[in-house]
């Protein structure tokens, strides 16, 4: 598999208090559009539902500037949160508002905060029930907030069928790190992500993922609701050179939309987090 790195974007917006918050999320992403579309660079978009159903001649710029659109929940609500009921329905009425203002069925998904973890191993199945094809879900290695440290690298089955693409991470010292996600390209020097890219596992599929909000300095802070003080601190670092540092990831070669990636894998890997690795079922006697 080729060097190239894939763009992504999760279109959410992590507003407290609406009330008293300015919304940017809408002027910052026809701005990223602006650039991308200069660039010539497709990408794919993972919409929260309930903000897509506000900002539908946004999305409608994202389709008609050839970009592909995702699923990233209904309200960006972490999985262990909603449970598998209120996943399900969530999931659908997200899937059902994209696929309208998409005019085509959605059949890609990542979870809010990469919330596909061991305690809730109920998402893959429920999203092939609802049609998806695609995950971008699993981060694995160790995270201030979700992650699933022992979890496979590079492209994998689920038992449902369901693809699995996990984010690209990379050794750094004692620390897995996803380098090429929006913290770690704001305040990582360059050699590291450089030499994340270089010494990729050949199947790895490589890609950014961004926010609207990382592209924004003037935004005035405020702490997370799922976050905390500190975490939403970082969220504000170096927001200015987002951009830059975006456009020199992608210089040495940019990569489709994942979907498009994910239709071209074949004899992939079944992970089945109930197995252990002999195939015998955990907790069986």
């Amino acid at each position: 598999m080729d060097r190239s790195v894939s763009f992504t974007l999760d279109f959410e917006d992590l507003r407290t208090d609406p009330s008293v918050q300015e919304e940017r999320v809408g002027l910052v992403t026809d701005r990223i559009l602006d650039r991308l579309r200069e660039l010539k660079i497709r990408g794919t978009f993972f919409c929260v539902g309930e903000l897509a159903s506000r900002h539908p001649e946004l999305i409608g710029r994202v389709v008609a500037d050839g970009h592909e659109l995702g699923v990233h929940g209904l309200h960006h609500i972490p999985n262990d949160l909603l449970g598998p009921d209120r996943f399900r329905s969530d999931n659908l009425e997200a899937k059902r508002i994209l696929s309208e203002l998409a005019g085509k069925e959605i059949t890609i998904y990542r979870a809010p905060q990469y919330s596909l973890i061991p305690s809730t191993p109920w998402v893959p199945e429920i999203l092939s029930e609802l049609g998806f094809l695609v995950s971008t879900s699993v981060l694995p290695a160790r995270s201030p907030l979700y992650g699933w440290p022992g979890a496979p690298t590079t492209p994998f089955l689920w038992p449902s069928g369901l693809i699995e693409l996990p984010s690209p991470v990379m050794k750094l010292g004692p620390l897995t790190i996803p380098f090429l996600g929006g913290t770690y390209l704001r305040l990582l020097p360059a050699a590291v992500r450089r030499r994340g890219v270089r010494n990729a596992h050949s199947e790895t599929v490589l890609w950014t993922y961004c926010h609207p909000w990382e592209f924004d300095p003037d935004e005035k802070f405020y702490v997370y609701e799922h976050g905390g003080w500190l975490i939403s601190r970082v969220g504000w670092l170096n927001r200015q050179n987002m951009l830059k540092r975006v456009e020199a990831t992608l210089r040495a070669g940019v990569g489709k939309p994942l979907g498009e990636i994910a239709a071209t894998l074949v004899d992939l890997p079944v992970f089945d987090p109930t197995q252990d690795s002999n195939g015998s079922e955990i907790g069986a006697v």
